[in-house]
């Protein structure tokens, strides 16, 4: 049915995305909306939260803020901020609410511009998109706001953040964007990395360094992998002949004959007892979707999805 989900929780959404990318960034990131959306990404989609502190706010806006639009009063609250916290950037970071009232991010950054001389990114998720899209668009206002291209960086891994991987992320610094050149050997890590290698320009690999530990555990069969687009390539590139399914991005360069994307619970049951496989590789929270499958489970954590570091 569609639209029904009897064990899966609600999926990380874009605002979360964006904010895993720019979290460890030594950036002032505000999340546009009323305090609700800012408490889900602190409580329950940054793991780094409970170990790392990084300077998140919420805009705070009530009721009356948020109809009559009142962005004056949402630059001065910044720029007081600012003044009291050492930050290198600025993000302001959308949700449902911002999207709703049509707010225009170019004339907010603009008149914040005019009152800070801090850069100022803008990143108009809006709460409706899942967590890779605004991982996306994050990257993107990055290398909009960022990147040269004619730094001297050894190597940078994108895509490689908490909500995809857990415990297994790579943390980035504000200066490895600014030092991405051509000499750079860039790895796109997941759907969202491959974006940004896209956007910066430069070439790049795609390359998930969990897969590749993973495939020497791998016995031989039928094999399913329900984890990010780039985890499964990188399966196959190492001589694992796999099926990816997967409930966020599938690009049409990685996507082949038995690939899915798929969106309800029980897309992935059919897959999973009625696909032949012998070998399933997921996030155990999907287990109880797969009652009838007889083969093997090897669990592959997927922190959007379950939680699970």
């Amino acid at each position: 049915m569609k639209g029904l989900r009897k064990v899966l929780t609600p999926f990380a959404p874009d605002q979360s995305g964006a904010s895993s990318v720019l979290y460890g960034l030594g950036g002032l990131i505000v999340i546009i909306d009323a305090g609700g959306c800012t408490g889900n990404i602190c409580g329950f989609d940054e793991p780094r939260w409970q170990d790392e502190r990084s300077a998140v706010f919420s805009a705070g806006l009530r009721d009356m803020d948020a109809i009559l639009g009142r962005d004056k009063l949402l630059v001065s609250k910044i720029a007081d901020a600012c003044k009291k916290i050492d930050a290198s950037f600025v993000a302001l970071i959308g949700t449902p609410v911002p999207a709703t009232i049509a707010t225009d991010y170019k004339a907010l950054k603009r008149m914040l511009e005019k009152e800070i001389s801090l850069p100022i990114l803008t990143v108009a998720t809006d709460g409706m998109r899942l967590y890779d899209e605004g991982e996306a668009m994050a990257y993107k206002a990055l290398a909009d706001g960022f990147i040269s291209k004619d730094g001297s960086l050894g190597k940078i891994t994108l895509g490689k953040t908490p909500l995809t991987y857990g415990a297994g992320f790579e943390d980035q610094t504000l200066e490895d964007y600014r030092n991405i050149g051509p000499s750079t050997k860039i790895t796109a890590a997941s759907a969202s990395g491959i974006e940004a290698a896209e956007k910066i320009g430069l070439p790049y690999e795609i390359f998930s360094s969990a897969a590749a530990d993973a495939a020497e555990k791998i016995p031989s069969g039928k094999v399913l992998v329900c984890h990010d687009e780039v985890f499964g390539k990188t399966l196959r590139d190492k001589g694992i002949d796999c099926d990816i399914a997967t409930f966020f991005t599938l690009h049409d360069e990685i996507k082949r004959e038995g690939d899915k994307k798929i969106t309800e619970e029980d897309e992935f049951t059919d897959l999973a007892v009625n696909g032949g496989y012998d070998v399933i590789i997921a996030d155990e929270c999907l287990k109880p979707l797969a009652e009838g499958f007889r083969g093997q489970w090897i669990d592959a954590p997927f922190f959007a999805l379950s939680g699970r570091r």
